[in-house]
Order: C-alpha cells, then structure tokens, then sequence
C-alpha cells in the first residue's frame, strides 16, 4: 500500500532526488485542502468591513428575503432595501423601517466610541479614525481636533477601523451628504453624550431633504 503514499520531498518543494523511480505519488501540497496555496481567504476578508456591524445585522435580519452587504455603507443598504421593497418615500412601512434603522444607527455609534463626552478614550477614538496624530494629551485638544474637521457621522460608524474623509469646506461636506442621502438622526432616544455633544456641534452642516436621486445606478465612490 506504499505506492498510494504521497512523496513529501515532491509535495514539499516540486522535485523528487528519485525522479520516476519513487515508489511514492508526486502529488502537490498545493493541489489538498490543507494547503495554504489552495485557499485564499484574502479576497473574501478585504471586501468586508473592519467590524462586523452587530446592529445593523439584527435590523436587515428581519428581511431575510434582502441580501444585507455588509461591506457596503449602512445607508447605501437601507436605501438598497427600500428599492427592493418598492418603498416610496412616504410609504408607512418605509418610515417605521426607517425609524427602526436610525435607532440602529445610533446604537452602533455608541458601541463603537461611547457615550460619554468627557471620556478621552472616546475622543481618541475618532481622532484616530481621523488620523490626528499624535493624540492630543487633553481633553479640550481631542474635542478641539475632532470638531476643527469636517466630517459625516455616519462615515464614523461605517469606518470604525479605517479612514474617514474630513472635507476641505462646509459647503464641500455638504454637497458630499446630499449626494450620498448619508443623514445622521438629529434626535434619537438612544444618544449618548458623546453622540449629542458632536451633533450639537455639527449636525446643523447636514441640511437637505432628498435622497440621492437614482441612487441604484450610481458609481460615484466614496472620498478617501
């Protein structure tokens, strides 16, 4: 039963001193399961996001039927779910679906940065999203950093792990949530300190009414 044994000098580096004289099989370590040549892991990790976003996950698990991509941005799937539901923008289901969504929204940013504003690692946090380095050693300079940038929240809560745009203007910052519908709830039940301090700070750059318009055919990426 020998000869059905793999030769490991030909599995290990392509050759065999032997040649066609070995009583073993020539058969490629790349060619068996467990071969770390035979599975690429790296294409399928890098379409994902950083963190997997457990909020957002429970919401679109209620719509078994959608195929939540969690690589995408949280409100590019939301505005994904309602073309696929046919929900116009006044549609009863959409709005208490949107209501759920926000909540959701909101809950992630507080599991990812917290809920205190007094709280430096917080701020740190986004600073470092931001990439303010190195870190402010106070308090007043970490909040200083973070509301000197002009930022979307809801960039912050899809790129916890990564790289968040700050845009050169207001008028910029602007333009760019319009186009991309990325609205942060103003209110919410759910917001913790941190959440209402940026808000209070900010969110009056986030004006406008429309969702992107034929936002299925878009190509338009996000700035990096």
């Amino acid at each position: 039963m020998s000869n059905f044994q793999a030769c490991h000098q030909f599995a290990d580096t392509g050759a065999c001193t032997y040649g066609g004289k070995c009583k073993f099989q020539h058969i490629r370590e790349s060619a068996t399961p467990s071969s770390p040549a035979s599975s690429p892991p790296r294409k399928k990790a890098k379409k994902q996001r950083t963190i997997t976003s457990s909020q957002f996950t429970t919401f679109f698990d209620d719509y078994p039927e959608f195929d939540y991509d969690p690589g995408n941005s949280s409100i590019r799937e939301f505005y994904r779910l309602c073309d696929s539901k046919g929900w116009e923008r006044k549609d009863p289901e959409r709005t208490k679906a949107f209501q759920i969504f926000k909540d959701a929204l909101v809950k992630e940013f507080n599991g990812i940065y917290g809920t205190d504003e007094n709280d430096i690692d917080s701020w740190h946090k986004i600073c470092t999203v931001l990439d303010i380095h190195p870190l402010p050693d106070t308090l007043k300079e970490a909040r200083d950093g973070v509301l000197s940038k002009h930022i979307n929240i809801v960039d912050l809560v899809d790129n916890p792990s990564g790289h968040v745009a700050s845009f050169a203007s207001l008028e910029a910052l602007r333009e760019y949530t319009v186009d991309e519908g990325k609205y942060f709830p103003a209110e919410n039940a759910y917001a913790g300190g941190l959440l209402k301090y940026l808000l209070r700070e900010i969110h009056g750059t986030y004006k406008g009414r429309r969702r992107p318009s034929g936002f299925r055919g878009r190509r338009r990426r996000q700035q990096q």
